[in-house]
């Protein structure tokens, strides 16, 4: 697995970005920057599974892989907390 701090702002903003749905493909920069996290095993096309899920959008869509939500969960775990009072 990736390490957080090895990607570009970018890619990470790209992968939160992941989160809220599936990245449709409409920007030739975006769509390099997918790929490209599609080589690290974090995003991957939507493809056939999806629609066999149940998602009727464009099967060229990239969706976050388990290494990808693995990633943003422990950058998530690794931020301080905040203290109240």
């Amino acid at each position: 697995m990736t390490d957080t701090p090895a990607l570009p702002l970018e890619e990470r903003n790209l992968l939160r970005a992941a989160l809220n749905g599936p990245l449709l493909d409409q920007d030739p920069i975006q769509v390099g920057l997918c790929l490209r996290l599609c080589g690290r095993r974090l995003l991957q096309r939507a493809g056939a599974a999806a629609l066999a899920n149940g998602w009727r959008g464009s099967p060229h869509a990239f969706v976050l892989t388990r290494e990808g939500w693995a990633l943003l969960k422990a950058e998530r775990q690794r931020k301080p907390l905040r203290r109240a009072g």
